[in-house]
């Protein structure tokens, strides 16, 4: 979801209303902000008739240590799968992902 308000600045928030991020700012008040999924693009109008257009990308986030594999799921969600036997844990973080290591028993997020 993104959003745009008094603040001048367009955020990305997820489902759950955990913040993902700035998109981008603007020089007065947002007053609307459409999102275009196929193209992944961010179009914003502000109150003195600027429109701004963003592009976002979001990078694969990942980690693997021998038969153990951990990817990020939802921008807020890591699954732990043991590619052995495809057995799949879920960690909520309820809060945006930026890196994922895994070694031996351990995982850092």
């Amino acid at each position: 979801m993104a959003i745009g308000g008094s603040d001048k600045k367009i955020t990305l928030w997820n489902k759950e209303g955990v913040l993902l991020g700035t998109v981008g700012e603007m020089k007065d008040w947002v007053w609307s902000v459409s999102v275009c999924p196929t193209n992944k693009t961010i179009f914003a109008g502000a109150n003195n008739g600027q429109i701004a257009l963003h592009n976002v990308e979001f990078n694969t986030i990942h980690g693997l240590y021998q038969d153990r594999y951990a990817y990020r799921e939802l921008m807020t969600d890591v699954i732990i799968q043991h590619l052995v036997t495809e057995t799949r844990v879920k960690i909520r973080c309820r809060d945006y992902i930026k890196k994922i290591a895994i070694y031996k028993d351990r995982l850092a997020v």
